[in-house]
């Protein structure tokens, strides 16, 4: 297996955590798959990987590793849909979410290695949880991220505050280029956004953080479902098929607040297949975006109530001031939802100024979801004007006793 040189520390057993960071295409996660299966190979090794958020194995690891397995014929491996096992040695691979699991990390026993993927969205308590967990002789943690913003919980304790036997590699796309791993087609979009979209560039390729002004929403929580008492509006459906994911959510109203729950996030659907998921929905509107009339015309006439929607001058602008005014709640298996809301971010120009415009990236489910509450706007005032009213009791007159 061919391991870039700037991770050869990796094989030293002087640290107990790593922090292995930087932008994309700088072969953090393939690198690291590699080394934990050279690892695996070479000892009996329990070997955990770990992510945030992770309500499937397809929202894992584990296809990265499966395919490094199939690519370099490792026929001591045997590869299930849940698990990854060495047939020689009984080295294992499990794979886990973090997010409101405590209780069932906390039982894993026997941890030699642990990483942790897109550890740039795990909380301050999920490492509190995880480090005491891995306790075995020697055991080791890697954490691989793009810095999202500049308190990042894992940044903060690894780079900034630092710990004892902690071992850093920053690395980026120029990595790929040296060791002749960088396809074409990536080095020219690295390229285009160096030259057209320098503060994408800057976070998306050199691994920059975005800093708390371009972040578009806040404050927004994550539950574990939808309460029984929450009244369904609306689905939403952005388009998608090669290059972009279809994205199909589900918009309740609920204690003056709206809660957001994922329904799909998939690449190559055909209209046909975009029916049938609405059909196995709740039968209610969908508000789809206007730029596909004859899609949506396609799906209405399989039966679906669909409707496209209204844009017009300054229709994102307005959509994201609808969305930044409401109290939003999103359920903890929306897993495409929340690193969405986590990397939806306003643009900026070269000097670093932030732009009242958001990237074209991590928008698919955020588009869709300001499809649908413009929809609801004229609801929306109505109800901050029933709030807003006087209570009865308060707008009478008091009665003068005196009289």
């Amino acid at each position: 297996m061919k391991i870039p040189s700037e991770f050869r520390r990796l094989f030293d057993d002087d640290w107990r955590e790593a922090a292995i960071y930087g932008g994309r295409f700088s072969l953090k996660s393939h690198t690291v798959a590699r080394y934990l299966l050279i690892k695996a190979r070479q000892k009996k090794t329990r070997v955990a990987c770990f992510r945030e958020f992770q309500n499937s194995i397809a929202e894992s690891s584990h296809q990265l590793l499966a395919d490094i397995i199939k690519q370099y014929d490792l026929t001591d491996f045997d590869v299930t849909n849940n698990a990854i096992i060495n047939k020689i040695n009984g080295s294992d691979f499990l794979f886990k979410g973090l997010y409101l699991n405590e209780q069932s990390i906390k039982s894993i026993e026997g941890i030699d290695l642990a990483w942790v993927e897109e550890a740039q969205t795990v909380s301050a308590q999920s490492i509190e949880v995880l480090t005491p967990t891995v306790r075995n002789p020697n055991s080791k943690i890697i954490y691989t991220y793009n810095r999202l913003m500049e308190d990042d919980p894992i940044h903060v304790r690894l780079v900034v505050e630092g710990r004892p036997n902690t071992l850093i590699i920053n690395v980026n796309y120029d990595i790929a280029i040296k060791h002749g791993m960088m396809p074409d087609v990536v080095l020219q979009e690295v390229l285009d956004d160096k030259a057209k979209r320098p503060g994408l560039y800057r976070h998306k390729w050199l691994g920059e953080p975005n800093n708390l002004e371009q972040k578009i929403y806040k404050d927004w929580a994550i539950i574990e479902e939808v309460p029984h008492e929450a009244r369904f509006e609306r689905h939403w459906l952005d388009f998608g098929y090669t290059n972009d994911p279809t994205a199909i959510g589900d918009l309740f109203y609920y204690n003056g607040g709206y809660i957001l729950d994922e329904q799909t996030y998939q690449k190559g659907l055909s209209n046909k297949q975009i029916a049938d998921i609405l059909h196995n929905l709740n039968p209610a509107l969908t508000i789809a975006d206007s730029a596909e009339p004859k899609s949506i015309d396609e799906i209405r006439a399989y039966g679906v109530n669909i409707q496209p929607a209204e844009k017009g001058k300054d229709s994102v602008r307005q959509g994201i001031q609808v969305v930044q005014d409401q109290r939003i709640s999103m359920t903890k298996r929306s897993i495409n939802i929340i690193k969405e809301y986590k990397n939806y971010m306003f643009k900026t120009d070269k000097n670093g100024q932030v732009l009242n415009e958001p990237e074209k990236v991590w928008d698919h489910h955020m588009d869709g979801l300001r499809y649908a509450l413009s929809s609801l706007v004229p609801m929306i005032q109505r109800q901050e004007m029933i709030a807003n009213m006087p209570r009865f009791a308060d707008a009478v007159e008091p009665r003068n006793p005196a009289r």
